[in-house]
């Protein structure tokens, strides 16, 4: 039997049981203890219809009659009661302080990675290309491209290239073989001088110079020159061909000399790379003219090509449907699933050794926080908006249930309770008025 019903059937027994009383009133008109029933029927039945009327009227009017005053309050000050149920939830129950408070008590960080640990074996590497391939897929490859390209210049227009060069080179010339290049490119300038076409070049290259000197000058100049080499090619003293196969004899001797490493010219060369490298790090005049001629390169050049060709290729070979499927290498291909494979592995590890950082875990919780405590302080208001317009759904009927609802059984008890407390006081008047009052007025008199 629900709480409800009680309170009727406390009703409807005391009316019943007030009918009786009175009846043995009127049958039993000097007996005391009729009196008596009467008295505490009547107070009891008194408690439980007020009780009833006080519990209606919270909600509705009674009998539906709109005339009585001071009814149906909770659906009258609907507006009030959303305003005040708003004031609360912001300004008490969900404060900025409050909710500040209970977010540095909460430990954010350590929850999520709780959480995921609980996860399935592989969901940190699934989920970790999920969010990479939903990226690519989505991501706009120009405005990337545009961004990182404004980016690079302006880092690399701030950077101070020189130390890094001079650096870079002094790494290289410690950790490779600067003869051994050296040699290298000894051995390319000899195959390309042991052909016949190197000779002609010089033999033209002469025949050019002879023409250009014969060319030059006044009118009388010239004709003293072309006579000139008349001569000198009639004597023999000027002899095209002689002159450029010596040229190229000596071409090849050179050459073969050059092949051994302690040639004056490779020693001198491998002198002034070494020092190229310490003056980029140190000279500030080499250092100007390095990044002067590097504000001209990148004035002159574009980087956005290579950066949007590079992401295309990247997004290609990451994306699912994309028909770039294979890198090779070395005749070695990589698929995707390969790729994936890897990324996986990647993200896995990365996590991994994140659980293992305590100082990367509270570095991300002092953000976290941080974040959170910015995020409350400027849309706190979200939680009043919220809840008002939540409240707002509500209309007065649903309002009514809905507060009905939640203190039904309260508002049952209460009504139980004014029965019983009305019996009661109805019977502790009879005995106060016929066993203290009136023997007191009976001695007096």
């Amino acid at each position: 039997m629900t709480m409800r019903k009680w309170a009727n059937g406390s009703l409807v027994l005391l009316s019943v049981l007030f009918i009786a009383a009175l009846c043995c009133v009127v049958a039993y008109p000097e007996s005391w203890w009729a009196r008596m029933l009467l008295y505490t029927f009547e107070a009891g039945l008194v408690g439980a219809l007020a009780d009833l009327f006080a519990v209606t009227v919270l909600f509705r009017h009674p009998f539906g009659m709109k005339k009585f005053p001071h009814t149906a309050i909770i659906p009258r000050n609907r507006d009030k009661l959303v305003d005040s149920v708003v004031r609360m939830v912001e300004e008490q129950l969900l404060s900025k302080e409050s909710l500040k408070d209970k977010i540095k008590q909460f430990h954010i960080v350590e929850a999520l990675v709780g959480w995921v640990d609980r996860r399935p074996d592989g969901f940190v590497s699934e989920q970790g290309w999920g969010i990479i391939a939903t990226l690519l897929s989505k991501i706009d490859l120009e405005g990337v491209s545009v961004m990182l390209d404004e980016q690079a210049r302006k880092g690399l227009r701030k950077a101070n290239v020189s130390p890094y060069a001079g650096t870079a080179l002094k790494w290289v010339l410690e950790k490779g073989d600067l003869q051994g290049w050296i040699g290298q490119i000894v051995d390319f300038a000899a195959q390309r001088i042991a052909v016949e076409e190197t000779k002609q070049a010089i033999r033209n290259m002469m025949h050019k110079e002879k023409d250009k000197f014969e060319n030059t000058g006044g009118t009388v100049s010239k004709w003293f020159k072309r006579m000139a080499v008349i001569v000198a090619e009639s004597t023999d003293s000027l002899n095209i061909d002689d002159a450029a196969e010596a040229m190229y004899r000596d071409m090849l001797t050179f050459i073969e000399q050059l092949r051994s490493p302690e040639h004056e010219l490779r020693v001198l060369v491998s002198d002034m790379v070494h020092k190229l490298a310490e003056d980029l790090q140190h000279s500030q005049d080499l250092s100007d003219t390095v990044n002067s001629w590097k504000n001209d390169v990148l004035d002159k050049i574009s980087l956005l090509p290579s950066i949007q060709s590079l992401l295309g290729s990247f997004k290609q070979m990451l994306t699912e449907d994309a028909e770039l499927k294979y890198i090779v290498l070395d005749q070695r291909s990589v698929n995707h699933e390969d790729i994936k494979r890897w990324v996986g592995e990647f993200v896995q590890g990365y996590w991994d050794w994140f659980k293992s950082s305590q100082s990367s875990m509270d570095w991300l919780e002092g953000y976290v926080q941080q974040f959170v405590g910015k995020l409350i302080e400027t849309q706190h208001a979200l939680v009043g908006i919220i809840v008002r317009r939540t409240l707002e759904d509500y209309t007065e009927e649903k309002l009514v249930t809905f507060i009905e609802s939640k203190v039904e059984i309260d508002l049952q008890r209460i009504r139980l309770n004014g029965a019983l407390i009305g019996s009661l006081v109805g019977a502790g008047l009879f005995v106060f008025l016929h066993g203290v009052y009136r023997p007191i007025l009976d001695w007096l008199a």
